[in-house]
């Protein structure tokens, strides 16, 4: 009688699967140089406190062309990007309301009625894909840590172009409820694409 011989390899090398508990990411904005240098980076105060990301469709208009009994579609221009609402944690802990509020009254300010010049108040913005840098956790169980080299790296990274604050939110503050006070900031962005198109796969 044989013997039936099992091996399971789900999620390992020979599988070419994938699997993380959660999808690490971070969102980082290039904030315009006013703000950066009165309140702090965004990377400090803002990049982890961000809950997530709803990524905004991208699509194509076209345009549709009469021919005698039929309608063709040829290829249009870029469809505007709407707004994407961003949820952030802990607001007060650090400089992330502060950091936040003067970017929008960069753009308008509630209390003089001045608006900026949209050159000054758009920045560009990455979002990435962050998976575990695995030569980094070789060389630490080796007792060869390299310095300096983070033990996440950076996957797929996606360029926001024309990214600028367009609204506030905060939850509903309640004396009845536990829990922090969240926020969500409206992120107006003109175009997003992959930094690198053939390298959207990880090796690791």
């Amino acid at each position: 009688m044989a013997r039936l011989k099992y091996k399971n390899t789900f999620g390992s090398q020979n599988s070419k699967l994938d699997l993380q508990r959660v999808d690490l990411f971070k969102v980082t904005l290039e904030l315009p140089t006013a703000i950066a240098a009165a309140v702090g980076p965004w990377s400090e105060h803002v990049e982890f406190a961000v809950e997530k990301f709803p990524w905004p469709e991208r699509k194509v208009d076209t345009t549709p062309i009469k021919f005698m009994q039929q309608t063709n579609q040829l290829i249009g221009g870029d469809t505007a990007t709407g707004a994407v609402e961003i949820p952030v944690r802990y607001v007060f802990a650090q400089h992330t309301a502060e950091l936040l509020e003067k970017w929008l009254y960069l753009i308008r300010n509630p209390l003089t009625g001045g608006v900026g010049l949209t050159s000054e108040v758009k920045c560009m913005g990455y979002v990435r894909w962050l998976v575990p840098n695995m030569t980094r956790q070789i060389n630490d169980i080796r007792g060869q840590p390299t310095p300096g080299e983070d033990i996440m790296q950076d996957g797929a990274i996606y360029i926001l172009e024309g990214c600028w604050i367009s609204g506030l939110k905060f939850v509903d503050a309640d004396a009845t409820a536990s829990g922090y006070v969240t926020m969500s900031f409206s992120l107006q962005c003109d175009r997003w694409y992959p930094a690198n198109i053939d390298r959207l796969a990880i090796q690791l």
